[in-house]
Formats: structure tokens, C-alpha cells, sequence
């Protein structure tokens, strides 16, 4: 693989990366409000309503996920191919593995994006009791494994997708795959948000 191709094979995979996080919290927020206000009947809420909430909120949410996957993933991303790249004029092919053991070095640096470019600081005047403290910067053992946690499934799929560019094949499979994860996983974690609210609403409702 040629200096360029690394580069747009990876700026490929973080385009997919940014598309399948916001359909993963696009379909979280259908499964949620359809499960909460069209399945349970909200009297509340006219069917109507509630459609065209669903799609006006979902849209809206998948727009800003994506946005906020560009300022937690993007420098990570471009780490990651500046060492497959750097590396891969001493050992060949066989560099596009190194963003798998460098996996906890490019964690920090998510834990850095998200801590310091994300807006963890905005007040919408709602959270001004005596109780609110304002969000403390810095890294803890709870916030990395955070990130760790985050960052491994891209980590994963850049290397997926790149090895499929190395191969020539199997792209089509691996894209279809994480998109019916990236529904799935949003459907199953609206279903369990809209139980909980619904365990939380009066019985007579």
C-alpha cells in the first residue's frame, strides 16, 4: 500500500465511523420515542405528533453525533495514520497492524478530544443550583477506560477497512455488518432508555 492510500483508506474509514454513530443514536432515539409515545399510547402526544418528532429529534441528534465524533475521533484517526504511514516505509505492509498495539497511546489521546474540544462546559441555565459544580478537566482511571472503551471499535472497524482495501475485498460485507450493528445497538439501547421512563411513569397513564 502507497503513502497515499493509507491516507484516504483511513479518512475513508472515519466518514463510515462518523455516518454509523449517528445512526446508531438516530435509531436510538426512534426506538425510544416510539416505544414511549406510539406503543404505550401516550394520550399525551397524537400520532402525528410524535412522527413527526420522531424524525425532526432523530435527525437532529444524528447531525449532532456525527459533528461530535469529528472533535473526539479525528485527531485519534490521523495519529493513527501517521504511524501505519511512518512505519510502513521500515516494515512494508505489516505497519497497517501497529494502530492495534498503540491502542492505549491513541485512548489518552481520545480522552484528551473529548475532555478538552467537546463543550463539557455549557450551562443552559437549568443546572445552576447550589449543587452544580462546574466540569472538572483531567484524566482518571474511570475517564480512560471510557475512552478505551470508545475508541476500540473504531480502532477495530479503521483496521477492518483497511485490510479490506489491502485485500481488495470484502469491503461491501464488513460496511453492511456494522451498519446492522449500528441499528441494532441503537434500537436495543432506545428499547431499555424507554422502559426505564416507562417504569417511572405513573401506572394509571
Amino acid at each position: 500500500m502507497s503513502t497515499r492510500t493509507i491516507g484516504a483508506s483511513y479518512a475513508l474509514s472515519f466518514l463510515w465511523v462518523a455516518l454509523f454513530a449517528a445512526v446508531t443514536v438516530g435509531a436510538m432515539c426512534i426506538a425510544h420515542l416510539g416505544f414511549v409515545h406510539i406503543m404505550r399510547d401516550n394520550p399525551s402526544q397524537t400520532r402525528e405528533n410524535v412522527i413527526g418528532m420522531l424524525l425532526t429529534i432523530a435527525a437532529m441528534i444524528s447531525v449532532i453525533t456525527a459533528l461530535g465524533s469529528f472533535l473526539v475521533f479525528a485527531l485519534p484517526q490521523v495519529f493513527q495514520a501517521v504511524l501505519v504511514t511512518v512505519l510502513h516505509r521500515r516494515f512494508g505492509d505489516r505497519a497497517r497492524l501497529a494502530p492495534f498495539p498503540a491502542l492505549p497511546l491513541t485512548a489518552v489521546l481520545t480522552w484528551y478530544c473529548y475532555d478538552y474540544l467537546t463543550p463539557s462546559d455549557i450551562n443552559l441555565g437549568i443546572n445552576t443550583g447550589p449543587e452544580w459544580m462546574p466540569y472538572q478537566h483531567g484524566i482518571s482511571i474511570a475517564r480512560y477506560l471510557g475512552a478505551l472503551m470508545f475508541q476500540t471499535p473504531v480502532t477495530l472497524f479503521s483496521l477492518l477497512y483497511v485490510e479490506a482495501d489491502f485485500r481488495g475485498a470484502y469491503k461491501r460485507a464488513i460496511l453492511i455488518a456494522v451498519l446492522a450493528m449500528a441499528v441494532a445497538g441503537g434500537g436495543i439501547w432506545g428499547y431499555v432508555m424507554a422502559q426505564q421512563q416507562v417504569q417511572l411513569q405513573p401506572s394509571g397513564r
